[in-house]
Formats: C-alpha cells, sequence, structure tokens
C-alpha cells in the first residue's frame, strides 16, 4: 500500500515538474518575440519614469536596462552620507536578435538635472533627487527616479525599462563568489594616478575582488582619463559575462547568487531577470558593441572654485543614440561653459615703487654766534681738522611708511549656492 502510495506521489511530482518546466518554456517563447509585454515597467521607480515618457518610442523589441555603480569606499563613509553613481551605463538588449549594444555615460557629462534649470554633473542628479524628496517619500527612490529620467532626458526620451544598481564596493564580494575572473590587464595600475605603489602587474591573470576593483576604478591621466577608464569597464564587464555563461559559470550561479542579492537593487522580477539570463546563452560575447559618450573636458568656475566638466559633443551624441538603439534625436545647441577663474600668484611680484619728490628745502635755523676762534699753537704739530660735513648736520629723513594693504572685501564673496554641495574629490578612485 505504501509502495502504491509512493509510487502515486513521485508520479504526480514528476507530472508538477514537467508542468512548471512546460510554462517556463511557453512563457520565454511567448515573451521572445513579445517581450515589451513582459518589460512593461512594473517597479515603482521604473514605472514613474515610463508614465513620464517623451519622445519617439521604438517597436517594442529592444529592451533597455540602466546599470548603476555607486562607489562606497570605506574613505567615503566619514564625509559623505550619501553617494553617487559612478558608472553609468545602458545596455539595449534586442531580445528577437540576440543582440546587446552598450553604452556609458561619463559621470562628469554636464548635463541639466532632470526637474531643474540645473546644468551639473550627471553623476550629481541621485543627489539632487534624494535632497528633493516630497514629504513622505523615500529619499533614496527619490534619488534614483532623478537620476533615471536625468538619463533619458539626455538621451533624448529613449525609454527605460528598468535599472539594476549595483555597490561597487560589493562588487568585490561577486567576484571573489565566483572564484575570481580572468583577464588580460594591458599596464600596471598604480596608486598616486600611477606614481605610487603597484596594484595590479600588466598581463594575462586571475583577478581576485580586490585587484579587479583596483583596476576599473583606475583612471590615471596617462591612461585615457575618464574616458579610458569606462572604456576599460565595458570590456571587463564583457570578459566576465563571458566567462559566467560556460558551463564552469553556471555551477557558480548558487554562490554568485548569494553576493548578488546582498549587492545588487533591481526593480527587475524573476522572469524579466530570467528572459535576459536566456539571452545570455545566445549572445556572443564578441559582438557586443560598445560606446561612449565623448566631448570636451573643461574647467568652469562654480561656487568660487574651478570644478572640471566633460562638454558632451551634441553632433556624437545624436550619431551615438541612434546607432544604439535605433531613434533619430533632435540635435541641441552645443554647450559651452565660462572658462575657470584666473588663479593669483602665489609670489606676487611687488608694485614698482614711485620716484620720490625732491625733499623740500629745510630752513636754516637762526644763526648762532660762533665761539671766538682759538688760534693753534704754533708749537703743537697737530693736523687740521676737517670741514664738517654740512649734511650731517640734518636730521636723517625718516622713510616713508608704506601704504596699508587694503582688506579683502569679504562682502564681495559669493553666497554658495543653497544646492548640496557637489564637488567630487580629485581621487584617483573616483
Amino acid at each position: 500500500m505504501s509502495r502504491v502510495k509512493k509510487r502515486k506521489r513521485s508520479y504526480f511530482t514528476l507530472k508538477l515538474f514537467a508542468a512548471v518546466i512546460l510554462i517556463l518554456v511557453t512563457a520565454g517563447v511567448f515573451f521572445t518575440y513579445y517581450p515589451e509585454l513582459l518589460f512593461a515597467a512594473s517597479g515603482e521607480v521604473t514605472a514613474s519614469v515610463s508614465k513620464e515618457q517623451i519622445g519617439p518610442v521604438p517597436e517594442g523589441e529592444t529592451v533597455n536596462i540602466v546599470l548603476l555603480g555607486f562607489d562606497r569606499p570605506g574613505s567615503r563613509d566619514e564625509k559623505d552620507g550619501i553617494y553617487r553613481p559612478d558608472t553609468i551605463m545602458i545596455a539595449a538588449i534586442n531580445l528577437r536578435e540576440a543582440e546587446v549594444k552598450l553604452v556609458n555615460i561619463p559621470r562628469d557629462s554636464y548635463v541639466q538635472i532632470y526637474g531643474t534649470d540645473i546644468y551639473d554633473k550627471i553623476n550629481h542628479s541621485y543627489m539632487y533627487g534624494y535632497y528633493r524628496a516630497a514629504e513622505g517619500e523615500d529619499p533614496h527612490k527619490s534619488g534614483l527616479k532623478t537620476t533615471l529620467l536625468t538619463i533619458r532626458n539626455f538621451l533624448g526620451g529613449v525609454p527605460l525599462h528598468g535599472f539594476i544598481s549595483i555597490d561597487m564596493g560589493g562588487a568585490a564580494d561577486i567576484v571573489d563568489s565566483i572564484g575570481g575572473i580572468y583577464y588580460d590587464v594591458e599596464f600596471d595600475v598604480r596608486s598616486s594616478f600611477g606614481r605610487g605603489r603597484l596594484l595590479v602587474e600588466e598581463g594575462h591573470q586571475l583577478l581576485d575582488g580586490e585587484k579587479f576593483m583596483h583596476y576599473v576604478r583606475n583612471r590615471a591621466g596617462y591612461q585615457g582619463g575618464e574616458r579610458g577608464r569606462t572604456e576599460r569597464q565595458q570590456q571587463i564587464m564583457i570578459a566576465l559575462f563571458d566567462q559566467l555563461r560556460g558551463f564552469e559559470g553556471i555551477i557558480k550561479i548558487p554562490r554568485l547568487y548569494s553576493a548578488v542579492a546582498n549587492n545588487v537593487e533591481t526593480e527587475l522580477n524573476l522572469p524579466q531577470m530570467g528572459l535576459i539570463g536566456m539571452l545570455g546563452l545566445r549572445v556572443n560575447p564578441s559582438e557586443i558593441e560598445s560606446f561612449v559618450f565623448g566631448g570636451r573636458g573643461q574647467l568652469s568656475e562654480r561656487n568660487g572654485q574651478n570644478i572640471w566638466y566633460l562638454v558632451i559633443d551634441e553632433q556624437e551624441r545624436v550619431e551615438i543614440i541612434e546607432a544604439v538603439f535605433g531613434i533619430t534625436v533632435e540635435r541641441r545647441s552645443q554647450l559651452t561653459l565660462p572658462g575657470p577663474i584666473t588663479p593669483e600668484p602665489e609670489d606676487p611680484e611687488p608694485e614698482p615703487i614711485p620716484d620720490l619728490e625732491p625733499d623740500p628745502e629745510v630752513e636754516p635755523d637762526p644763526e648762532v654766534e660762533p665761539d671766538p676762534e682759538v688760534e693753534p699753537d704754533p708749537e703743537e704739530d697737530t693736523e687740521p681738522e676737517p670741514e664738517p660735513d654740512p649734511a650731517d648736520d640734518l636730521e636723517e629723513e625718516p622713510e616713508p611708511e608704506p601704504d596699508p594693504e587694503e582688506e579683502p572685501d569679504t562682502d564681495s564673496d559669493p553666497e554658495p549656492d543653497p544646492e548640496p554641495d557637489m564637488q567630487d574629490e580629485n581621487s584617483e578612485e573616483g
């Protein structure tokens, strides 16, 4: 009797398992051909962004996912209450053709912050949203929403279907969870903008989490600066994706899941993530196209300081949007910035001393009758005393006192910007 029940139970379990597999396969096939139904923005943040879409919308076969990397090194914990996304990447995923295009918006890009008339670095958009959260609104969600809307406006209205936010500090845990990543490092990575101690040696090697972070954070000037860093981030992410596609990567998924769960935030649901995962098995990493918005770096005055911005080339912006998303957007006026504050020399040359006017003639003192001259003793062999210099009788003219230096006009200092302090730390690692 018990055997029969066990057999029936096993048969029932097998049928249930087969039914689940069938449903998942059917759903996967269905949503592969109709991905727009699956990727109708379902999350609270993404949905609020989707409701305000502007500009042309694609056919629905391309899904655009924003990838945000928040850099939270321990050195910032003491002075920063909140953080900024130092990596902003959009993945345009064609689910029907199994094609992926990546485009980076450099963090220093000078753009208009959504909902304001203010232009600032695009990675500051999170802070504007955070501090401007409505009463009762979660500041973090407000910051994410403002970031996504600022990105969407920069892209000319390209729709965004979801976001994945990763704590870059925790990315080391993710890399360690899969046993590291093999990568051919192009150059030695050193601290202090390439002048300090060796952090990662050049050459093909297995990078652990710590070395991985040193590599993706590095932006030494002679290695391409911020643009070079974003390009290297794209390439190492493609390499990581490639190594996770194989059998060895798949068996590491349980360990990877735990690390991802602790360091990744997203509003994509399980079916959406599953569909993207299925796509990953079909994509050839060598065919992934990558782009970076370029422009001209400029120093400009802000709140009495010189701040570095990247002014995006407008023509290049339009061309990249069309190449990545298949959408033609309006070409805007090319932005320009005023120049930097002219720094005062550390050792200014002294002002030339003007020629002094001749001293006025000094009226002679009233004559005093001289004492009667005493005739010298002819027998005394003495030299005649030299005649006194008339200049010795005059008192030494005091040197004119220098003009008092002007005190700085403290009232002329510009009022501080009421907006939150947006200045970046000039550090190598972002």
